[in-house]
């Protein structure tokens, strides 16, 4: 094992990451596998079925990268105080810069190169589309645990954070893993507006965030938005792992100023034009321009009780 982790933590912290930790590549815990495949079994992942693709490459990232020894996993903060300026509120936080996609990725691909011109080996990133479990190798690298509301927290930076993970056949001296808990407020699942937050684990089929960004279709009979027209922060908002945040200084997750001033109202005349431009780099841009005005119609529907 190589003893040159100091370097890359100071690499990954060059590239805007708030915590990097590193675990050792192979097999994922039996017992956090079955965990993942009971909730699939489960139905939790509603229409995501591509969440039931690739379970070998999940169990084991040797298989992602051929040779490969570590896995090294960087959070990148995104939180800013301004979040619930105007329209803001209505969107993910998550949403309100530029997608986050591109430029983890290409903060990533910095790391990476400079891991290859240091220490030679192959790398391979992932930024969420790669099937790999990031916040179970997120808490195997140290970098954070996972709340009662599912996402990582990082001790320090919250929840607030993207996670990125540079698969490598280097082999580093890995972390321990992160062996702090949730304390187990429960204040996300009483807050959680569709009851989305249950003993199994995260019910998309319930979930704001999932019903207003990756289901298509009509949004099912019964269903309030509580306001949402674009993802949900409010296990977030009330979780105590994210008070006195700094903003992230990481300047493309800085809320673009269109999204103040976008209303409901804007959306539902929006052609395909004006959501091409103001969307531009944006991750709203997955939700397409129809299940966003479909959002914006559930909202004024909401509004006109």
């Amino acid at each position: 094992m190589r003893a040159d982790v100091p370097a890359v933590r100071q690499w990954a912290a060059d590239a805007g990451g708030a915590a990097c930790g590193i675990a050792r590549a192979g097999f994922v815990d039996d017992a956090e596998f079955a965990y993942f495949e009971k909730w699939l079994e489960r139905g939790m992942h509603a229409t995501m079925r591509y969440m039931e693709n690739y379970r070998e490459i999940r169990r084991n990232p040797q298989l992602l990268l051929p040779g490969a020894q570590s896995v090294i996993v960087v959070a990148f903060p995104y939180y800013h105080s301004g979040q619930n300026d105007g329209n803001l509120g209505r969107i993910a936080a998550y949403a309100h810069g530029d997608d986050y996609h591109d430029v983890v990725r290409g903060r990533l691909e910095q790391l990476a190169v400079r891991v290859r011109d240091n220490f030679g080996g192959e790398t391979r990133v992932c930024v969420d589309t790669a099937p790999l479990l990031e916040r179970y190798w997120a808490v195997r690298a140290g970098v954070g645990f996972v709340g009662r509301n599912r996402l990582l927290i990082v001790p320090g930076a919250g929840s607030y954070v993207f996670i990125g993970s540079v698969v490598t056949t280097v082999a580093f001296e890995p972390d321990s893993p992160c062996g702090m808990e949730c304390a187990g407020c429960l204040r996300c699942i009483a807050s959680c507006p569709g009851g989305a937050l249950t003993a199994e684990g995260l019910d998309a089929r319930r979930c704001l965030s999932y019903l207003t960004i990756e289901h298509r279709g009509d949004i099912p009979e019964g269903v309030d938005l509580c306001g949402r027209l674009y993802g949900c922060d409010m296990c977030q908002r009330v979780c105590p792992h994210n008070r006195s945040l700094s903003d992230t200084p990481i300047t493309e997750f800085h809320p673009r100023e269109a999204l103040r001033t976008l209303t409901p109202e804007k959306i539902a005349a929006m052609n395909q034009q004006e959501f091409s431009a103001i969307m531009r780099r944006s991750a709203i841009k997955r939700t397409k321009l129809a299940g966003l005005q479909r959002n914006a119609l559930c909202l004024l529907r909401e509004d006109d009780k």
